[in-house]
C-alpha cells in the first residue's frame, strides 16, 4: 500500500492542480505547505486512494 508520505505527495499535487487550472492562482509546488495545512494534504490523498479502490473493488467484485 502507500504510506502517510505517499498520500501528502498525491494530496499536495492534486492541490497544486486545482489551484493552477481551476482557481487559476499559480503556487508554486513548493510553496504550497505555506498556504495550506499538512493535515489537508494527507485528508485528500487518503480521499482519492480510497475513491480508487472503491472502484477497483466494484468493478472485480462485478466481473
Amino acid at each position: 500500500m502507500i504510506d502517510i508520505v505517499g498520500l501528502k505527495c498525491l494530496g499536495k499535487y492534486i492541490i497544486w492542480l486545482w489551484s493552477k487550472y481551476v482557481k487559476r492562482k499559480h503556487i508554486p509546488y513548493m510553496d504550497l505547505e505555506f498556504h495550506y495545512p499538512n493535515y489537508l494534504f494527507i485528508a485528500l490523498g487518503s480521499l482519492v486512494c480510497a475513491i480508487i479502490l472503491g472502484i477497483a473493488i466494484t468493478y472485480f467484485s462485478i466481473k
